[in-house]
């Protein structure tokens, strides 16, 4: 069994044989983000806020997309091809983007990042990890995967972390395998988007 630090020797070695950048910053984010693995050519890299209450967790499911890219490159490049668009649409409310394209850009997101929870909780049943909190990670991959239908629907990113205890404690502890689950809309109970709500502002207040 690894234990937290030996996992993640493990990882920074495997990511620098591979020529990336490992940057564990020291804080609780980073540009408000926990961290990201990028693939750009000649900026390779790989980032975690290290103080994110979640570091861990953030960092062994970004370790996850590097196995993505890693092991099954096809379906790498062609999810990865859209899905900035959505996030650029967020981000910057002059843009018009058609139905379709945001439509192709959700899908791709919800697969790539479906796809990669899927590895970690393979990877963590295969080789264990002390201390490793899995039905934790598993409220908390729901918060994520969710979290996307409402940054759509809202045209906007949480301004908190969706990681909170008042909105895990809503979240199930059971992962679907079949992504369509996700992708329906209809799956997303009342009471999980109201408690992801609160970490947007929407209705609610910091008490």
């Amino acid at each position: 069994m690894d234990t937290k630090l030996s996992f993640t020797l493990k990882v920074v070695k495997e990511l620098l044989n591979h020529g990336f950048s490992v940057d564990l910053r020291q804080k609780e984010n980073i540009d408000g983000y926990g961290g990201w693995f990028g693939d750009d050519e000649g900026e390779e890299e790989f980032v975690v806020a290290m103080k994110h209450p979640m570091s861990f967790e953030i960092l062994i499911h970004e370790y996850c997309h590097f196995l993505q890219w890693k092991t099954d490159r096809p379906f790498w490049n062609s999810t990865i091809e859209d899905y900035d668009t959505l996030f650029n649409w967020i981000n910057d409310k002059t843009l018009n983007v058609s139905e379709e394209d945001l439509d192709k850009s959700f899908n791709c997101i919800l697969s790539i990042e479906h796809d990669c929870e899927k590895r970690v909780l393979r990877l963590v049943k295969n080789n264990p990890i002390e201390d490793f909190d899995i039905d934790k990670y598993k409220r908390a991959v729901n918060a994520y995967l969710w979290s996307y239908h409402i940054n759509r629907e809202l045209r906007i990113r949480p301004v908190r972390p969706i990681y909170s205890d008042r909105v895990m404690s809503h979240m199930p502890i059971s992962f679907y395998n079949d992504l369509s689950y996700y992708l329906d809309k209809n799956n997303l109970t009342d009471e999980m988007r109201q408690a992801l709500l609160l970490e947007y502002e929407i209705n609610s207040s910091d008490d």
